[in-house]
């Protein structure tokens, strides 16, 4: 199971824009691109271009829906905070103290991520031309989000049991 904690800081999160590029980069985390080496410059059909590493890149943004939130977490790892998360682990399931001990090994773990950022967009890049619709991340996205609407939409309970014959 993963539990999401909000930063203690003061303030929101930074914002930060993803991108999704065509290719595989083995770093995950920040990097420092100049504008010499990354510069998206947006195009006349609402598209944005690039070039990355000599090959033309184009994309589309796209927008995380209304009521959603998009965030970038990171695992907490000091052995201070696994001591916390811990606590805060055993608080999550109800329990404290000894009892909380004597089922550990039965119990799913809890990972505490921390957020470090937020988005309410994507950038999704393709090989000289836009990603669209049936690109695989997209049509990923969209599907996800439909189905948890539909899965937490008010009233659904109430209209399975219309549907049910008494």
């Amino acid at each position: 199971m993963i539990s999401i904690q909000r930063p203690n800081l003061k303030g929101p999160p930074s914002e930060c824009t993803p991108n999704l590029l065509p290719c595989r980069i083995h770093h995950d985390g920040p990097v420092n691109a100049s504008e010499r080496y990354w510069a998206p410059k947006p195009s006349e059909d609402g598209t944005f271009e690039s070039y990355f590493r000599g090959r033309k890149l184009k994309a589309r943004e796209v927008k995380i829906p209304e009521g959603y939130r998009g965030v970038v977490v990171k695992e907490k790892a000091t052995e201070s905070d696994k001591q916390e998360d811990r606590m805060l682990s055993e608080r999550l399931r109800g329990r404290e103290g000894e009892e909380a001990m004597e089922d550990d090994e039965e119990e799913e773990e809890i990972t505490i991520m921390e957020e470090v950022g937020e988005f309410g967009e994507i950038m999704v890049w393709g090989h000289e031309s836009v990603a669209q619709g049936d690109d695989t991340f997209i049509r990923s996205l969209e599907e996800w989000i439909d189905f948890a609407d539909a899965m937490h939409r008010p009233g659904l309970e109430e209209r399975d049991r219309e549907k049910k014959p008494s």
